[in-house]
């Protein structure tokens, strides 16, 4: 199975999780939030952007990771969420929590941008996570057309 991820750094050791709380997770913890495909990677990073097109860095790049099969069919995907989840930032944080916690090394969520779209979360700190491999690390460049008019 690919998973991608659009990054600044191309590894996958869960330290931008340490500094930052975000929907999955409370600040302090390792976590690496990927995509099933480059698309839905860039929607997530656009939502969060608080920068003009000109400060935009060029130093992104597109991660393709590599996950064995028999590692991603077990992974975790029913959650039992309720219908207004996206709304609810504290029960999504307590669920990434406990999985960080004494979950498997992965956890599929919905996607909160696009339905019918899942998100993997990726504990770093999970024994099993050396099999999840980086094969290939692609320059991004960034279209200004997709932030230009933001302020």
């Amino acid at each position: 199975m690919l998973l991608w991820r659009i990054s600044n750094h191309a590894e996958l050791s869960g330290e931008g999780g340490l500094g930052a709380s975000a929907r999955w997770h409370s600040a302090g913890r390792r976590i690496v939030y990927l995509g099933q495909n480059p698309a839905t990677c860039l929607l997530e990073h656009l939502v969060h952007l608080e920068i003009d097109a000109e400060d935009m860095p060029s130093t992104f790049r597109t991660l393709k990771i590599e996950v064995p099969d028999v590692i991603y069919a077990g992974s975790e995907t029913s959650l039992g969420l309720p219908n207004d989840w996206q709304d609810n930032i504290e029960l999504t944080q307590t669920i990434g929590n406990q999985w960080l916690t004494d979950g498997p090394l992965l956890l599929r969520v919905p996607c909160a941008l696009v339905p019918e779209t899942e998100n993997v979360l990726l504990n770093s700190g999970h024994r099993d996570a050396p099999s999840i491999k980086i094969i290939d690390v692609i320059d991004f460049p960034f279209d200004q057309r997709l932030i230009s008019g933001r302020s």
